[in-house]
């Protein structure tokens, strides 16, 4: 997993590395966006039913007399205590129109001013407020029918002191107006939900409507009339100087999404421009006022939330500074990687607007465009921070005249912070794009050296391929005939006649009275048994058939040389206590069956159908022979439950086995092996794996012990089979599935087997696994699935093994090598795993040759570790994530066909002297071949190999120091 995610990390480093500060801050700014949402998600409005009186204040200047009518309209209907106008005196029209609105409406009062200023208009309407709530408005906002009755629930906890109501556009139709309304939809979609549910204070309750305690307000209503900063008295941002100096008082306040209001905004974008940098600096005033005090830093969460709305804009400037540099320089990916994330992250951004207004999508596009001028808007205001102004509340005779250096200085200071980010951003480019795509060129020279001809090329034979022959080396089995004598069927098989006696002294009393039917090992040519013991060939009386019942082991003995016995022989014997056939050749085994030397236990499905055998929680029995045969033909052998009348499914406190040992024999055919076996304890000296062949520590060459197993199943065992120094067996047409761990486990010293025609599938760890010294077996035409391990493996100096014509997908890895050599891997279809195939430590001399490797989530082939002097020749990768990764050296790769992977040929580290010629590299996903190597390192491109249409480059290298 490590190596994998190194490798994207550094494919992505070295394709766009001037991309990363962006991807930084694109993470940084969208997990605290997800961390808000999230916290935000769990808001709630407060329940209503509080009841107060409330008065409705509001300032009026050069209102539209229709806005200002719908607006009073709705607020009556809301039945409040009082409306209080507070009107400028020039405002006539207004003047008049409210005149006519307070004879038909009780408790209507107009306050006509001569004090220019909103600031100075809401103070002189507090005062005249009779009711212990009031409510700020702007002139241009409209109440729905519930507002009020919504707002005042909050006002039910008796330390909050300002309530924030849900604003929104009222069907917005200008460019500006939809600005607008996306503005207040996303506020209200992430922000204040984040800051009601995790704070008890909010950023502001906006001037368009606010609620508040008149008793919150009257002690801080000289702070907010007569604000100066730096100097200068301000005019505008009376509302979020309220909602500060509130809060700075020890109140909370908090967000009332249920009360709704409305206003129409500004129709021309000129207009909305100005308003945007009014509002930009009147936040930058009050957020750096409060970062200065220490009331703030009691609400943490509040403080964190103000230092990264500073620090914001600019984060914001870089992007665009990106996609002018990308373009300039002609880089299309990162261009359009850049446009379709600034597409999807304002898309996201408009969600909620596009929730009312699915047909405005079409604005998606100027909404990007104004993210970026709203960063220069937001930069900008901060270096003017102290011109001031209000749009709709002064005429220009009443605003100080702003000289032009005055503001062309905030320009200056802002188009100064985007050069210098811009300089970042090109010397990031620079430094790590430019530069090194120049030394590439010049890498590439020298650990991708053109040679004319190659030493691959002369190198006709396969270094790893097998050449022994599969059926010499498996262990054949003979029926003993009366006419028979072992130096006859020594010379039949053409064999030694020592190494066939001592295949088979165990069941030999008297070389001369062998009994007819005794199946007869037959051992290899080439294998010589060597024991360490003398026997006594020529016994004058041959031993005695006994069946007994050992109580202190719980075990039904079986002994007598040379004898084979049936479950009907044991039974006789020892009565339906210990083995009972409980339905028609269904038989129940409550004891251990023991073989001792020389016997053979037959079981067979004349006989029998299925032997179960005693397995529950308070113990279970077993199968075991030393230096005994076990044939089986036809039979289903499982562990059984007689209380739950069902498989032992419990591994954890033991569980019925079968195990033969030594100088033995055990055939499997056309039977299944189900639910038997678990893990070996440290203490026990058997191999409890569910069946199994072991030989002794110490015994291998004195002794053989084999085995043939044909159309079987192994299923929901430990292991489906387990072999120990095991020769010369054949496993053919079976399936190994559904067990703990491996499907088929043949480990040390188990040589000379033929595997073919096979199934392994759905296994806890590999299909087939080789393991420890297991040379000349033969591994074909077998199906190796969906185990989690790998499909197929040789381990531990499994040297000179042939795996052929097989067809591997679904696994971790298809085909590993793992410290072994000289193996042939040929002709397989391994597709749709983590890796094709593996090869690490010291894995020499193998042949990876015609083989087809598509699919492959990771590599088609993985070379690391010490995996030298391998030859991947003629082989087809295609769709892998890379085709060929190699950190290793001396190998040959030639003849192959690389089509559609992400890389072609990846060399890394400390790969070298590695050949490449002859091979057809095509369209790739991003370089045909590339060297990510230490200086010094170099490899062999041949004049031979086709490299075309690969989508970045064909051939790429990088210097690792």
């Amino acid at each position: 997993m490590n190596s994998d995610f190194n490798f994207y990390l550094y494919r992505y480093l070295d394709l766009y590395p001037f991309l990363i500060p962006l991807g930084f801050i694109g993470v940084w700014r969208w997990s605290v966006w997800l961390m808000k949402k999230t916290v935000g998600f769990f808001y709630k409005s407060r329940k209503t039913g509080y009841k107060a009186p409330v008065s409705v204040i509001t300032p009026v200047y050069n209102e539209d007399p229709k806005t200002f009518a719908a607006a009073l309209e709705s607020w009556k209907r809301n039945k409040p205590e009082e409306i209080i106008a507070v009107i400028d005196y020039t405002d006539l029209a207004c003047i008049e129109l409210f005149k006519k609105f307070a004879k038909k409406t009780p408790r209507a009062h107009l306050i006509i001013t001569k004090t220019p200023g909103k600031r100075e208009a809401l103070g002189d309407g507090i005062k005249a407020a009779k009711s212990e709530i009031v409510a700020l408005i702007d002139s241009d906002t409209i109440w729905f029918d519930d507002t009020l009755e919504n707002a005042l629930g909050p006002f039910s906890d008796k330390k909050i002191g300002g309530v924030a109501t849900r604003q929104s556009v009222e069907k917005p139709k200008t460019i500006a107006q939809k600005l607008f309304s996306i503005r207040l939809e996303q506020r209200y979609w992430d922000d204040i939900p984040f800051l009601a549910t995790a704070e008890d204070i909010l950023i502001c309750l906006s001037g368009r409507t606010a609620f508040y305690r008149r008793s919150a307000l009257l002690p801080i209503l000289n702070e907010m009339v007569n604000e100066k900063f730096m100097g200068r008295k301000v005019i505008s941002g009376e509302d979020k100087r309220l909602t500060y100096l509130v809060e700075a008082a020890g109140w909370k306040t908090t967000y009332q999404s249920t009360a709704k209001v409305s206003t129409t905004g500004v129709k021309d974008i000129s207009t909305f421009i100005k308003q945007q940098v009014r509002w930009t600096r009147n936040s930058w005033r009050n957020d750096l006022r409060a970062l200065s005090q220490k009331w703030v830093y009691r609400h943490p969460v509040f403080a964190l939330y103000l230092i990264d709305r500073a620090v914001q804009p600019f984060t914001l400037l870089i992007s665009p500074i990106y996609f002018v540099i990308a373009l300039i320089l002609r880089l299309w990916i990162p261009v359009i990687v850049i446009l379709v994330w600034w597409h999807i992250s304002r898309l996201l951004k408009m969600y909620p607007y596009l929730k009312k207004y699915p047909l405005d999508i079409w604005m998606l596009p100027i909404f990007i465009i104004f993210s970026f001028v709203s960063a220069y808007i937001r930069i900008y205001a901060l270096f003017s921070i102290n011109i001031q102004g209000w749009i709709t509340r002064w005429d220009k005779s009443r605003l100080q005249q702003f000289r032009f250096l005055e503001l062309a200085r905030g320009h200056a200071m802002t188009l100064f912070m985007f050069g210098l980010v811009a300089l970042g951003v090109f010397y990031n480019k620079n430094n790590n794009y430019l530069i090194p795509h120049d030394r590439q060129n010049k890498l590439i020279a020298s650990t991708l050296q053109r040679r004319s001809e190659l030493v691959a090329n002369k190198n006709t034979s396969v270094l790893g391929a097998s050449a022994f022959d599969a059926e010499s080396q498996l262990v054949k089995s003979y029926e003993f005939g009366q006419a028979d004598s072992i130096a006859g069927v020594a010379q039949k098989f053409g064999i030694q006649f020592d190494n066939l006696l001592f295949a088979n002294v165990s069941k030999i009393t008297n070389w001369y009275r062998i009994k007819p039917g005794t199946i007869f090992t037959i051992p290899p040519q080439g294998v010589n048994i060597a024991p360490n013991y003398r026997f006594n060939y020529r016994r004058i009386y041959d031993d005695y058939l006994q069946v007994w019942y050992d109580p202190l082991a719980n075990a039904i003995v079986v002994s007598g040389r040379g004898y084979q016995v049936g479950l009907s022989d044991i039974y006789n014997a020892v009565g339906k206590e210990y083995l009972e056939e409980v339905e028609p050749k269904v038989w129940q085994l409550r004891a251990h069956i023991f073989l001792r030397s020389g016997t053979t236990l037959k079981l067979n499905k004349d006989e029998v159908a299925w032997l179960r055998m005693a397995s529950d929680k308070d113990g279970f029995v077993t199968l075991r022979g030393f230096n005994a045969d076990v044939l089986m033909e036809g039979v289903k052998i499982t562990s059984w439950d007689e209380s739950k009348k069902d498989y032992d499914k419990n591994i954890q406190d033991g569980r019925s086995y079968i195990l033969v040992k030594d100088n033995a024999r055990m055939d499997v055919k056309n039977s299944e092996i189900a639910y038997l076996g678990y893990a070996r304890p440290k203490d026990l000296p058997y191999s409890p794996y569910g069946i199994s062949w072991r030989m002794s520590n110490g015994k291998l060459g004195q002794a053989i012990l084999t085995g043939d197993v044909i159309n079987s199943k192994f299923h929901h065992n430990y292991f489906g089979a387990y072999t120990f120094g095991a020769t010369g067996m054949v496993w053919r047409d079976s399936e190994f599935y559904s067990n703990v761990r491996y499907g088929l486990d043949p480990h040390d010293d188990s040589n000379g087997f033929i595997v073919e025609n096979n199934k392994f599938y759905n296994n806890g760890s590999h299909g087939l696994i080789f393991s420890k010294r297991c040379i000349n077996n033969t591994v074909r035409n077998n199906v190796s699935y969906n185990n989690q391990g790998h499909g197929i493996m040789l381990h531990e100096l499994s040297n000179n093994n042939i795996v052929e014509n097989n067809e591997i997908y679904g696994n971790t890895d298809g085909v590993t090598l793992d410290n072994s050599s000289k193996n042939t891997i040929r002709n397989n279809k391994i597709y749709n795993n983590k890796r094709g195939v593996l090869a690490d430590k010291k894995s020499l001399d193998n042949a990876v040759v015609k083989n087809d490797i598509s699919q492959n989530s990771q590599y088609g082939i993985y070379l690391y570790g010490q995996a030298d002097e391998n030859i991947i020749r003629d082989n087809v990768l295609v769709s892998n994530a890379v085709g060929m990764y190699i950190k290793t050296s001396r190998n040959e790769v030639s003849n192959n066909q690389l089509d559609k992977n992400k890389v072609g040929l990846y060399f890394l580290g400390k790969a070298g002297n590695n050949s490449i010629d002859s091979n057809k590299i095509t369209y790739s996903g991003t370089y045909g071949i590339y060297a990510k190597i230490f200086s010094g390192f170099s490899n062999f491109l041949g004049e031979n190999n086709l490299l075309d249409k690969n989508n970045k480059n064909d051939v790429a290298a990088y210097a690792l120091e």
